[in-house]
Formats: C-alpha cells, structure tokens, sequence
C-alpha cells in the first residue's frame, strides 16, 4: 500500500483527471464518436450506457445504427478499451488518498471490478457487431450482465468516495475540536 501513497500523488491524480477528461472529449467528438453514431443513427446513444440489453433492442440499436454507424461503433470500441483503465485508476486514487489505508484495503479496489466488467461488456458487444445480424443470445445476455454489473460497480465506487469523504471530515472535524472553549460570557 505504501508504493500505491507514491503513486497517487497530487501530480499522478491531476493527471489522472486531466486524462479522463481528455478521454470522454475524444471519445464523444472524435472520428467515429458518439456524435458522430448519434447523428448517423438519428439520435441513439450507445448499448454501453444502458443498464443492460436484449437480443431485439439491440438488433434493433444495430439496424438502427445503418453500417456507417456500426463501423463508427467498431471505432468507438477501440477507444473504449483504453478508457476503463484512466476511470478504474481515478477513482481508486480518489479512493485511496481518502481512506489513506495502513494495510490492505479491499474497497480501493472496487473501481477495478467494474473495469473488469466494462472490459467483458465490450468484448461481448463488440462481437455482436460482428455477428450482425445473427446475433448469439448467450453473447447478448453476458454483454447485459457485465454492463449492469459494470453500472452497479461505478455507483457502488461513488458511494465509497462519499462515504470516505463524510468520514475523513468527521475524523477531522474530531481531531481539531475544541474540547473546553473559552468562556466569552461575562457575567455583571
């Protein structure tokens, strides 16, 4: 845990923030972007971002999308390998550096799970564009699952941070009371 304290320094974690930032720019406004699929695909968003998906409503997504949406996708999809990594290692430096753990503590870990998923959730998905327009239920089902359990493990990792947060300032607020103030009444 002491390599991670180097490691999650200020620089690491503006970085870290700075790059987040970097990454949803690109990935909304680059070449094959979310603007770019929304436009061709009169305003549909991506089976990422929802909660899960079924065979039809994603066949559905896909006919929807045309073939310059899909391949707009395919390119999206590189991207979204590279982005899981800059979330998972944000909100576990935020994460660490407000817990501050002495030994090991598995809830700096938790924003990796969903980075597990996210990485499960692509690959499924990725291949169902493939397949197109013989999607495997099995694949579409396993893409749902992991993109729930993606969506359940990020909330679950920004309720961490709030809570870590909620008890570092009531460790501090602790730490700094003042046990006997002054007495500012005067009695005459």
């Amino acid at each position: 845990m002491k390599k991670l304290n180097t490691f999650f320094n200020n620089y690491m974690l503006s970085f870290l923030f700075i790059a987040w930032i970097a990454m949803n720019l690109w990935m909304y406004y680059g070449v094959g972007g979310m603007s770019d699929i929304s436009r061709v695909s009169e305003g549909h968003s991506l089976p990422d971002l929802s909660l899960s998906q079924n065979i039809v409503q994603l066949k559905t997504l896909m006919t929807d999308y045309g073939s310059q949406g899909r391949l707009y996708y395919i390119k999206y999809q590189f991207r979204d390998f590279i982005y899981p990594l800059v979330y998972g290692a944000l909100l576990m430096g935020i994460l660490y550096r407000l817990i501050k753990p002495i030994s090991f503590n598995v809830w700096v870990f938790v924003p990796w799970i969903a980075v597990f998923f996210d990485y499960i959730e692509n690959y499924f998905l990725r291949i169902s564009f493939y397949d197109y327009p013989n999607l495997v239920p099995y694949k579409v089902q396993i893409a749902s699952l992991a993109s729930s359990l993606k969506w359940f493990f990020i909330f679950f990792s920004f309720l961490l941070i709030i809570i870590a947060y909620f008890n570092r300032r009531r460790r501090y607020i602790n730490k700094h009371k003042v046990n006997n103030p002054p007495n500012t009444y005067v009695n005459s």
